[in-house]
């Protein structure tokens, strides 16, 4: 090994270091000149690109999985390769992986399976489902099959006599409830209850996503009192003084443009009515923030006063706010504003407008009833392990109800603008321009026909938002007003009217 060869290799070892001790700006740098030293680590570039990612670092995670296929060109690493370019907005390169993929192996349910989601997200949904049924025909994935279903249930409506109702129940009976296939049954309950909601079996289909939900709360990591402790030290500590007492960060760009709310409460809608405008490039589910702040442990104040009061906390809300343009000029490019609709964000609204003062927050609102429903038949792969129980849901509502009570009192009212998904879809020109003026976008007449706009769509709303609005899912959830008593039981309290917005 040269010389160059054996920095490179320490570079690595290095930047693990300095990940542990939550230095992101060290990680990211020794984790760049360990990719341009090539160090000969064969398979072990994995990892790299796993760290890499982990950090939000594209472009090093992209070099170093494509190190690791020239190592090693097996069908895993080549499959690593593209489910990074996908989850990493290179939708377009993700679709060309995954149709050469399948030509060299077109009987491999995973290529398969692969191929079909990345022609979901772009709407070809003939295609997608062509490739499902071939996985579903294959005579080797008698208890894999349920991925395939799961696709297929969210791209298709179901109808009374549809042969894939009894298909998939016999899969279910195979499945059974051992404990070793307690995920595959999982996967195949939420496919059903969606079938059974769209032939009104409303009984079969709440029983599918309540047995869903309970199977999967041993891996539930949501804890409601603590959840509800986190809040009350946020409302109770972060206030405009504590805000004005930090160092101000010197970043003034305006680019991004965060969308806030619930799952489920129409954020992807207004994410794709905001990319239909000429000046913002895309947008996603993009966890950013989080990598740019990893020196931040904790986002209570006191995590936040402690954070700022370290060697070099004059400049940390700045420093947090280059990382985030840096890692955002990674996922999208350097050109147009750009959407955030990363999960859970509301928790540390402070935090990301002391970093980066000039953003403009949208927050959605929707009655609580709606969401919760479509939360609780909605499979969450990660982020939203309060969805598995009605009681958790109401909970974690509670809490999201009083930060935002909270931050439109605290910020600027400038910065945050409340949209009402109800009024948005009953009046939405009037929405439409209260939105673009907030972003301080000028009016432009096709974001009006934003299901027209062609992007990928990788969140769970990929098939509505392919759509013109329509207003009969405000009301969904009416149907399944009896069995959904310990939501409002918790959420509003015993004897409480909760059929108005």
């Amino acid at each position: 090994m040269t010389t160059a060869h054996q920095d490179g290799a320490r570079l690595i070892n290095e930047a693990v270091e300095a990940f542990k001790a939550r230095d992101r700006d060290t990680t990211a740098d020794k984790l760049a000149r360990a990719i341009k030293a090539d160090p000969p680590i064969g398979t072990k570039w994995a990892s790299v690109s796993r760290l890499a990612a982990t950090m939000g670092e594209v472009s090093i995670a992209l070099a170093a999985a494509r190190r690791n296929i020239a190592a090693a060109p097996t069908p895993e690493s080549r499959q690593a390769y593209a489910n990074l370019l996908s989850q990493n907005g290179r939708s377009e390169e993700a679709l060309r992986e995954a149709q050469a993929l399948v030509r060299e192996r077109p009987n491999d349910p995973a290529a398969l399976h692969f191929l079909a989601t990345c022609q979901v997200q772009f709407g070809d949904n003939e295609a997608a489902i062509a490739n499902l049924r071939r996985i579903l025909d294959l005579p080797t994935v008698a208890l894999g099959a349920e991925n395939a279903w799961a696709v297929l249930a969210g791209i298709k409506k179901f109808t009374a006599d549809d042969p894939d109702i009894p298909a998939m129940e016999a899969l279910a009976v195979r499945i059974g409830h051992a404990p070793e296939r307690r995920l595959n049954r999982v996967v195949l309950l939420y496919a059903l209850g969606k079938a059974y909601d769209d032939t009104g079996q409303t009984d079969k289909a709440f029983a599918a996503f309540h047995e869903a939900g309970q199977l999967q709360m041993p891996d539930s990591t949501f804890n409601a009192d603590q959840s509800d402790l986190f809040v009350d030290q946020v409302v109770r500590g972060y206030d405009r003084a504590f805000i004005d007492s930090l160092p101000k960060s010197d970043i003034d760009s305006d680019r991004p443009i965060f969308i806030l709310g619930l799952p489920r409460s129409g954020t992807t809608l207004v994410e794709q009515i905001l990319v239909s405008h000429s000046a913002v490039h895309d947008g996603a589910e993009v966890n950013l923030f989080r990598h740019a702040a990893m020196s931040v442990q904790g986002y209570t104040p006191d995590a936040v006063r402690a954070a700022f009061a370290q060697p070099g906390g004059e400049t940390l809300a700045t420093r947090i706010g280059r990382a985030y343009l840096h890692l955002m000029d990674e996922r999208f490019g350097t050109e147009g504003r750009v959407i955030d609709k990363t999960l859970n964000q509301t928790r540390f609204l402070g935090l990301i407008h002391q970093c980066l003062p000039n953003a403009k927050f949208i927050w959605l609102r929707r009655h609580p009833a709606g969401i919760a429903w479509s939360c609780f038949r909605t499979r969450f792969v990660k982020g939203a392990d309060w969805t598995r129980s009605l009681t958790d849901i109401a909970r974690h509502f509670r809490g999201e109800d009083r930060l935002h009570e909270h931050w439109t009192r605290v910020l600027p009212p400038e910065t945050l603008l409340t949209v009402p998904y109800e009024q948005l879809v009953d009046d939405p020109d009037t929405w439409m321009r209260r939105i673009l003026d907030h972003a301080g976008l000028d009016w432009e007449d096709q974001v009006r026909d934003f299901h027209a706009t062609d992007r990928a769509v990788t969140t769970a709303s990929f098939a509505q938002v392919r759509q013109p609005l329509y207003a009969s899912s405000k009301a969904a959830w009416k149907r399944y007003e009896a069995p959904m008593k310990p939501f409002f039981e918790t959420y509003y309290g015993p004897g409480v009217d909760y059929d108005t917005p």
